[in-house]
């Protein structure tokens, strides 16, 4: 008498794999999320007076996976300010992890020589970053924890 399986060939891996593009699509979810909030914020909350829209129009962001951006938010933003920051966006993500990251980026030439003469351009959307990002993650890896406790047991 011999034991029987319950599981056909796979299943398993195939609930792992599952579960795994399930927590990727979440965590490009929230990344796409905080981007919005972090751009939008650091275009609200500047300081320095906006003469030809280009430097608010050049606050983006880019969601990187292996180095390589898998969304990029300012594609319908009006004048040159868009592309520039989608060229920085795309130097910065060649210097990314070969995981997931966000970049908040202000891609006009000279955003950081405003900052520098102390005009908020991003850097409030950065200090908020630090604050929320953190967060933002440990929730969502505990519900990951409790999802995979769920579905393989308590292996976490």
């Amino acid at each position: 008498m011999g034991v029987k399986p319950m599981f056909g060939n796979g299943v398993v891996a195939a609930q792992v794999q599952a579960f795994q593009e399930n927590l990727e699509k979440a965590i490009l979810f929230l990344l796409k999320y905080l981007g919005e909030e972090l751009a939008k914020y650091a275009r609200d909350n500047h300081t320095y007076t906006d003469q030809t829209g280009n430097l608010t129009n050049s606050i983006g962001y880019a969601v990187v996976r292996n180095k390589e951006i898998v969304y990029y938010s300012a594609t319908n933003q009006p004048g040159i300010g868009a592309d520039s920051a989608l060229q920085t966006a795309m130097k910065m993500a060649n210097e990314c992890s070969s995981a997931f990251s966000l970049i908040i980026v202000a891609g006009m030439s000279y955003a950081a020589y405003v900052e520098a003469k102390g005009y908020n351009v991003i850097l409030p959307a950065e200090l908020k970053a630090k604050k929320d990002f953190p967060a933002a993650m440990n929730k969502l890896m505990a519900k990951a924890k409790g999802k995979a406790n769920e579905l393989f047991g308590n292996v976490l």
